[in-house]
């Protein structure tokens, strides 16, 4: 096929956002949009590659995998070998763990499935997972298994019968995707059967090219006008769309019709083939695989490092680096791999076979080792229990406390209390749930109805967790038949920035007060949050844990911020609020080692949620409060 040098700076419209949405960037909050432009100029190539070996008679299996692997093997391992010494010195050893069957996974092509299994509520935040990235991968060469099958067993049929069999498997993904967007989002997002369409796009784009030949008699004018509106598309898609948009869905369309308008009708003779044709955005396109490669480890790696959180200015050095480091691995391992003339085929065919061993190896290793204590010092090992820390009974966890499976037909008779006139509600999502046990130490009758990542926000839908609208009707419905005391509306109030707390709040708080009248209304501020986690934090400051620790939180600032405008809110309905953080916190400084039980505690396992020590301390320091 003839080179075009306006795709290889669509390869730099999608790459950047991508890196800029990871590295924190609010202002590219639908970046991540630029990992579904890669899907469809990636179907497109492919198919303009493959039906044009078929159409001369010359395409072979072998051929096509062995591209494949010239293009995606060399610049992924170079990466993936990069990342282990930084893993084994920097990584506790759950993170390590998780690492290491990620290796796995990365190197058997199945890492979509591994994260969308893995990505639970309660692991490792995704941006701390070095290979996370890599999803997208696996996604492309599943694909890339079965099309060329495909194609082989249908080209007898027509090309017409063909494209129609593509346009139906599209319509069906894309159906099922923004079905699945709402029910089972982290499948819908890592999956093939609902990432497929975008490959598809690009598919049929390719074929729409090869087989309208009166494309080429569009005017320049008409070209002009499609492709600007291409970009438009790709563009609004990056500027606007963020967390709440379900991805995939019906929205993906957008950036990804609008990708293949440019595929269409973009030239080096109008506006949008010039622009993405210009040396600048060629140079970043060529070099867009490997700094996709390099971004997330840079970023993960960095986060882990930092104690006091990155900088814009740190941000932009770590993306300039990515792009460095890309440009680095497209001259140096890229290119000479993709040289049949300096690597055979047998040369690339055995080296990718020892590697991909030597991953699975390494990987099984690292998943298998009960030892990986050994490389801590005596304080780090300590540190490190509380990555394993069972919150099952802190947070009641399938009994009071819903995981995103359940429904609110799963809460047991326990979680009623002792059905009094003294019963306290506790109402919210996980953080609520980690505070029962404070609050259940300093009163003996607490009716506890909490759920995954479900504040107290009535009338209200949540993409990730579409049981949490139903669980929130089964709350209203047991404030109206059990007249609680006091009721206590909890949440880490500051993730949840696709829905306006304080107005859907207002709405709670209204409810209540109609509902059951009597009831006192509390809300509880934020939790002292610690990024990227507490042990993680903890990790690198040289502290002994022999004694109570108030350490400088980085994010005081912000989780203040939430606080004040919670208070304004509690104030303005004339109901309760208190200050977590004022009662663990000595100004920017807060509690993160207790003593509890006669041995030095952390007081949150992960970013925030209270271990059984941190929530017992908090709530019997604030007992008067809380039975005031």
């Amino acid at each position: 096929m003839n080179y075009r040098k306006e795709i290889d700076g669509l390869r730099a419209l999608a790459v950047l956002p991508v890196i800029l949405f990871h590295a924190g960037f609010t202002a590219f909050s639908g970046g991540f949009v630029g990992v579904d432009i890669f899907f469809v100029i990636s179907g497109y190539l492919i198919t303009t590659i493959v039906v044009t070996e078929m159409e001369q008679g010359s395409f072979s299996l072998l051929n096509f995998y062995e591209r494949r692997a010239r293009r995606i093997l060399p610049a992924l391992f170079f990466v993936m070998l990069c990342t282990l010494p930084f893993a084994w010195i920097w990584m506790l050893p759950q993170d390590l763990k998780d690492f290491s069957e990620s290796l796995v996974a990365v190197s058997l092509f199945a890492s979509n499935i591994f994260f969308c299994l893995t990505n639970g509520y309660f692991d490792a935040a995704s941006e701390l997972k070095p290979l996370i990235n890599t999803w997208s991968l696996a996604v492309e060469e599943q694909y890339y298994v079965l099309f060329p099958l495909f194609l082989m067993l249908a080209w007898k049929l027509g090309k017409k019968c063909i494209i129609s069999l593509l346009l139906i498997v599209a319509v069906i993904s894309i159906g099922t995707a923004h079905w699945v967007s709402s029910t089972h989002p982290s499948f819908a997002f890592y999956l093939l059967p609902t990432r497929g369409f975008e490959i598809l796009i690009g598919a049929l784009v390719s074929l729409y090219i090869n087989y309208k030949s009166h494309i080429t008699l569009v005017s320049q004018r008409a070209s002009q006008l499609v492709s600007l509106i291409g970009l438009v598309l790709i563009l609004y898609a990056i500027f606007t769309f963020d967390y709440k948009t379900p991805s995939p869905s019906l929205y993906t369309l957008i950036p990804t019709i609008g990708a293949g308008l440019v595929l269409v009708f973009a030239n080096t003779k109008n506006l949008v083939g010039k622009l993405l044709g210009s040396k600048a955005f060629v140079g970043i396109g060529l070099i867009s695989y490997s700094a996709y490669l390099w971004h997330q480890p840079l970023l993960a790696f960095a986060r882990l490092r930092s104690l006091d959180g990155l900088t814009n200015i740190n941000l932009i050095l770590l993306c300039l680096t990515a792009l460095l480091f890309g440009y680095w691995s497209w001259k140096y391992v890229e290119n000479p791999f993709r040289n049949k003339q300096k690597i055979s085929r047998k040369i690339l065919f055995i080296l990718s076979l020892v590697l991909t061993f030597t991953f699975i190896v390494v990987g099984l290793i690292g998943w298998k080792c009960k030892d990986l204590n050994s490389r801590l010092s005596k304080q780090q090992k300590v540190i490190a229990r509380f990555q394993n820390y069972d919150f099952t009974q802190t947070l009641r966890r399938y009994t009071c406390y819903m995981e995103p499976e359940n429904t609110y037909h799963n809460f047991k008779d326990e979680c009623y209390g002792n059905k009094t006139s003294d019963a306290y509600l506790i109402w919210g999502d996980s953080y609520a749930a980690a505070s029962s046990k404070g609050i259940r130490t300093v009163h003996n009758d607490i009716i506890q109805l909490t759920a995954s990542a479900c504040p107290p926000l009535i009338d209200t839908s949540f993409v990730d967790r579409p049981n949490c609208l139903y669980i929130n009707n089964f709350v209203k419905e047991n404030i109206q038949k059990l007249q609680p005391k006091k009721i206590f509306l909890q949440s880490n109030w500051y993730t949840y920035k696709r829905e306006d707390v304080i107005g859907n709040l207002s709405k709670t708080i209204e409810f209540i007060k109609i509902a059951s009248p009597n009831s006192k209304i509390i809300i509880i501020g934020s939790a002292p949050q610690w990024e990227p986690t507490l042990p993680i934090f903890l990790s690198g400051k040289n502290i002994t844990l022999s004694q109570e620790e108030y350490i400088q939180m980085p994010t005081y600032k912000k989780l203040k911020d939430v606080d004040r405008r919670l208070m304004i809110l509690a104030n303005t309905n004339k109901v309760e609020f208190i200050s977590l953080l004022d009662s663990v916190c000595i100004g920017e400084k807060c509690l993160a080692v207790t003593k509890y039980k006669s041995e030095f505690w952390l007081t949150a396992w992960d970013n925030g949620h209270l271990t059984e020590a941190g929530s017992v301390y908090i709530y019997t320091k604030m007992k008067k409060l809380i039975n005031n």
